[in-house]
């Protein structure tokens, strides 16, 4: 089993997936952490995320955190369903297409960001050496999400069915495109798991929301235990 290289003193490997147990605050420090902010204002962030909950995203009706008055506590898959989401905003806007996708297919992406977690290297994500007569050849590696986004005049006009893709897979996608509907192009999701698990692994304790308690609070002390 390869150890993934994170700052944590729990022994992660490649068969396993953190069991993370984040506060609000929490998973908004991890989100700005990773840039998905994007210089917004941070009331102007949060007002964001809290926007997503209320249209169910990350929580499921019933769970803890879509209702008020219950505290929410925030896993690996509901981590990963916020920062997807903040990926696919257009002008800070998730078009309602996309919001009822990855409402639809949760559980489909749910077992997609483990695997692309777990086969960040190996398996469907293990490198490919792309080259080309006359061009420097480069490696590409990791689990590619494809939502099968289409575009065109400015609306979305359909999400899906989610698919991963090997990295070969995901640039012939791409490149071989031959729609003239605009294609939201395949993703790392790879990348993008590790990101944020590095993040959420050196996530301080936070006794408020304000960033100015997050940005002075001792890092690394977020609960995590792993999981198969």
């Amino acid at each position: 089993m390869k150890e993934i290289a994170l700052p944590t003193t729990a022994k992660l490997t490649s068969t396993l997936v953190p069991d993370l147990s984040l506060t609000y605050g929490q998973v908004v420090w991890v989100l700005e952490t990773a840039g998905f902010s994007a210089g917004a204002p941070d009331a102007t962030f949060q007002h964001y995320i809290k926007s997503l909950r209320k249209i169910g995203l990350p929580f499921r009706r019933g769970e803890p955190g879509l209702d008020h008055g219950r505290l929410a506590h925030y896993a690996f898959d509901h981590m990963m369903d916020l920062a997807v989401a903040l990926h696919l905003r257009v002008y800070w806007t998730l078009p309602d297409p996309v919001t009822e996708g990855l409402i639809t297919w949760r559980e489909v992406l749910h077992g997609f960001y483990r695997r692309a977690y777990l086969e960040h290297t190996s398996a469907l994500g293990a490198p490919v050496e792309i080259t080309a007569h006359g061009y420097t050849g480069f490696v590409l590696s990791g689990v590619w999400l494809d939502l099968r986004l289409r575009y065109a005049g400015g609306r979305c006009l359909g999400f899906g069915p989610p698919r991963v893709l090997s990295p070969f897979e995901a640039l012939r996608t791409y490149a071989a495109s031959d729609q003239t509907a605009r294609v939201q192009p395949p993703f790392n999701l790879s990348a993008l798991t590790i990101r944020l698990v590095e993040a959420a692994l050196d996530c301080p304790r936070m006794r408020g929301l304000h960033r100015t308690h997050r940005q002075q609070a001792r890092p690394g002390t977020a609960d995590v235990r792993s999981r198969q």
